[in-house]
Parts: structure tokens; sequence; C-alpha cells
């Protein structure tokens, strides 16, 4: 496994030295550091006309999105996440990262969530955090929002993003959900998806981007999304994904992204021992 991302990480450097369309410096748009003094008054005022949103600290708990309060020990599982992922991602120029299962009940969105609050709490950093399950948005119902929010009019150009995003404290802007779309995969490879995406990385300019996906194994929405991603995260659950479905998510994967590499999840063993509450 290491030894196979090394090789995909020199494939992604060659691209991306290469000047290939396909390679991740063109998804990320990645600025220089002129570009990016140049813009920082432009970005502020962008993240000042999004939308201010206070999530409900009871509603994160029960949905345990636990990495923004801090009061259970397991944030700082999320915290080692995010600090690998954030070396790696510098070391390679990488920006937008997705973060899919092979099927349905692995627990993505709760890691997607709880990884873009983790990131957030770092006042130095500025994250975003999109649902991308276009079948079965989540993200939205776990924030405790249930207003009407179509994020196919913001990735079918309907609507600038600083009018579909919101944002919770400085830092972290939500692209949320509330509407399936049927034609899902068809709006997620369409161009204007790829204008909105880019568009939202100019103007904003996180640092990283979370983006929950589909899983691989039931539909190519997936798939049809990592065009618009530098790589991937893949999630499993401990007692319900099996070898050979983590295997296939391997081998469709490989061809079309960066696989970061697999996080177990939902495993069962406490580790809340004393030396994790005197972290807490």
């Amino acid at each position: 496994m290491v030894e196979r991302l090394k090789q995909a990480i020199e494939k992604a450097r060659a691209r991306r030295e290469g000047g290939g369309e396909g390679g991740p410096q063109a998804a990320s748009g990645a600025p220089d550091v002129a570009d990016m003094a140049g813009a920082a008054a432009p970005v502020r005022a962008a993240w000042s006309a999004l939308a201010a949103f206070t999530p409900d600290p009871a509603e994160l708990m029960r949905r345990r999105i636990i990495a923004r309060a801090k009061t259970d020990p397991a944030y700082l599982t999320f915290d080692v996440l995010r600090t690998r992922l954030l070396k790696v991602c510098a070391d390679n120029t990488w920006r937008r990262i997705g973060i899919t299962s092979p099927t349905k009940g692995c627990g993505k969105t709760v890691v997607a969530a709880n990884l873009a609050f983790s990131i957030a709490r770092n006042p130095a950093l500025k994250a975003a955090l999109i649902d991308l399950d276009l079948k079965a948005p989540q993200l939205a119902d776990y924030f405790g929002v249930k207003g009407p929010l179509r994020i196919a009019d913001w990735l079918s150009g309907k609507i600038a993003s600083e009018s579909h995003f919101a944002r919770v404290g400085d830092n972290l802007a939500l692209g949320l959900n509330t509407e399936r779309v049927r034609d899902s995969a068809e709006l997620i490879q369409s161009a204007a998806a790829a204008d909105a995406m880019a568009d939202m990385t100019a103007r904003l300019r996180p640092d990283i981007v979370v983006v929950d996906l589909p899983p691989v194994l039931v539909s190519d929405d997936a798939i049809a999304t990592l065009p618009h991603l530098d790589a991937v995260v893949l999630i499993a659950a401990a007692g319900q994904t099996k070898t050979a479905e983590i295997d296939s998510c391997e081998r469709l994967l490989a061809d079309n992204t960066i696989l970061l590499g697999v996080v177990l999840n939902k495993c069962r063993e406490d580790t809340r021992d004393i030396y994790y509450e005197g972290y807490a």
C-alpha cells in the first residue's frame, strides 16, 4: 500500500510538472505567493459576504461531530488525521480532498465534518466543506439545517458561490444541500460544475476543501467527481466493510486520483484512557 502511494504521488508530480490539464495543479489552481498577497483583500471581502451560521452544539454532538467542541477525547483522532493530511497536501500543493467509502453506512460524512472542523480550529487556516453526495445529501441534516438548499443551482452556475455558501466562524465555509439531484453524475461532469468549483476556490482561497462524496460502489457519482479533486481518503467501517470492497475501490480509484489511505471507522475499542482524558 505504501509503495503504491509513493508511485501515485510521483505520477501526480510528473503530471503537474508537465503542465497536464488533468494534474492536481489544474484542479487546485494553487496560487503563487504574489497572487496570494494581491488577493488578500478580495478574499477577506468574499468571506465577509458569506451568510454567518452557528450550528447547534447539541445537534453536532448528537450527530457525533465532536471536533469543534473538543469535549470528547476522540477529537484527537481527527486532529491526527488533519495534521497528516495537511502535511501531504502542503508537500504536493494539493487542496481538494474527497472523503468517500465503499458502501453506505461507513461514517464518511461524520469523518468529513469532523475533519473540516479540526482544520478550521487553526485560525491561520481556512477550510471549505462541500456536500457532493448529490443523491443522498446528509451534511445539512447533520448541521441542523432544514431550509431548502439546492447545491445544483450553484453547480449549474445559476447562483454565485457567495449566494450558496455559509460561514461558520471566520474560516469554515459550508456548501450544503437538502435536495436530491436526479441527474447527479451528468451535473458534476458538466463544464458549469468545473467553473463553479474553480470560482469558489479563487474567491475564498480555502487552504483545504473537504468534499463529502458518494460511496464508490453505489453509483458512478464518486468517480465522476474525481476530476475536481486532488486526492481521496477512503473510509471503511469495522465489522462492516469487506476486504474485497476495499480492493475494488482501490482498483477503481487508482487510475483517476491519488488514494491517500484507508481510515478504519466505527472501531469499538475504547481509547479514552487516562492519557487521552488529560488532553481533553
